[in-house]
């Protein structure tokens, strides 16, 4: 009888360490195909219903910074980014000694550049990816004229300059901008409607995305989608916003009459606003609306974190005023100048270690 119970009892723990054996076995082949799995994020231009796709954040982008089309926010974007993942930027005004990095190229270029596609191959990773930024083209001429103050520089109001029938070279050059930045302009004007849109095309196969300054919240969430990046990357307080005084409304007959004056950077905005919206529409509208109210909300949420209000001017723009000690609220409080003298002053410190300083350290003061 004990002889029975004896097997019975051996016979009921192998069978308990049979199912133990199995559970295990399939625990480890559980946790082995989460770990194979990549990150799995939306695809940057599919719908919401669609297939998710491993997505890989990118980390060097060259961005063509046109003054007055938003340019000043979205540089201040790309310097968070590059500043909390400690990046390297190319860098205006810096001493022919602290250029460079340990393979020559740079992970951000994002300051006034004239684009130029070969030069901007040899700074940039060959990872990059290309961005600019653009504005309607009488909108961007006002804002320029009043942040410059123009009125002065040329001794004219702006009704007078754009009713004038001729211009001197300095004022001449200050037309078609964006065409100018773009590295397409026709100094004589003359290019056709059809050249300039042929150039458009060109840029087009270069440029990943052209952000417009009128859509800017669009503009940021394909950015977002575009490198990989959180909504947390790309949230913004508004830089350089003009003063009351220097907001003037002009009739729409002086805008028009810039537009005209304008006409190659118009024709080059309209080709980009169209090649925008159908970003938008292969994106998905319904879910564009969703993710761009994530970025307000994002927005509001740093404002307060930052205890940021516009409580002073400088010039012809309003200044933010700051309560937190965090580098991105620090940052926000400074002029865009200001903002390059210190990346200046952090480049020196890592080049002058044999870049061996570890740029994550590095915070704004």
């Amino acid at each position: 009888m004990r002889s029975q119970i004896r097997k019975a009892a051996g016979l009921t723990i192998m069978i308990c360490l049979i199912f133990l054996t199995i559970h295990l076995s399939g625990k480890r082949r559980e946790r082995q195909m989460r770990v194979m799995q990549p990150t799995l994020l939306p695809g940057p231009l599919g719908n919401q219903e669609g297939p998710r796709k491993s997505c890989v954040p990118q980390n060097s982008v060259y961005f063509l910074k046109i003054p007055k089309c938003a340019s000043t926010t979205s540089f201040q974007i790309f310097v968070a980014y590059g500043v909390k993942h400690g990046l390297n930027f190319a860098l205006p005004h810096l001493p022919p000694e602290y250029h460079g990095s340990p393979d020559g190229r740079y992970d951000m270029v994002v300051y006034h550049t004239l684009f130029d596609k070969e030069r901007a191959q040899q700074m940039v990773k060959e990872s990059a990816k290309y961005v600019a930024a653009i504005r309607e083209p009488a909108s961007r001429f006002e804002s320029m004229w009043y942040f410059a103050e123009y009125e002065k520089k040329f001794g004219m109001t702006l009704s007078a300059f754009a009713k004038a029938q001729q211009y001197a070279s300095t004022p001449q050059r200050k037309l078609n901008t964006i065409a100018s930045f773009f590295g397409v302009k026709d100094p004589s004007d003359r290019a056709t409607e059809s050249e300039m849109h042929s150039k458009a095309k060109g840029l087009n196969e270069t440029f990943d995305l052209v952000m417009i300054a009128e859509r800017f919240d669009e503009s940021l969430v394909l950015l977002k989608h575009l490198m990989c990046w959180d909504t947390q990357d790309i949230v913004y307080v508004k830089a350089k916003i003009r003063s009351a005084s220097y907001r003037p409304k002009s009739s729409e007959a002086i805008m028009d009459r810039l537009r005209e004056l304008n006409r190659q950077d118009v024709i080059l905005y309209k080709f980009f606003s169209e090649v925008f919206e159908e970003k938008v529409k292969a994106f998905g509208e319904e879910r564009m609306r969703r993710e761009v109210e994530d970025l307000r909300q994002a927005n509001a949420r740093l404002l307060e974190d930052c205890g940021a209000e516009l409580s002073g001017s400088s010039k012809t723009v309003k200044t933010w005023r700051v309560t937190s000690n965090s580098s991105i609220c620090k940052m926000i409080s400074l002029s865009g100048s200001n903002i390059i003298k210190q990346l200046i002053r952090r480049q020196k410190i890592w080049v002058s270690s044999n870049f061996t300083y570890d740029l994550l350290t590095w915070t704004f003061i």
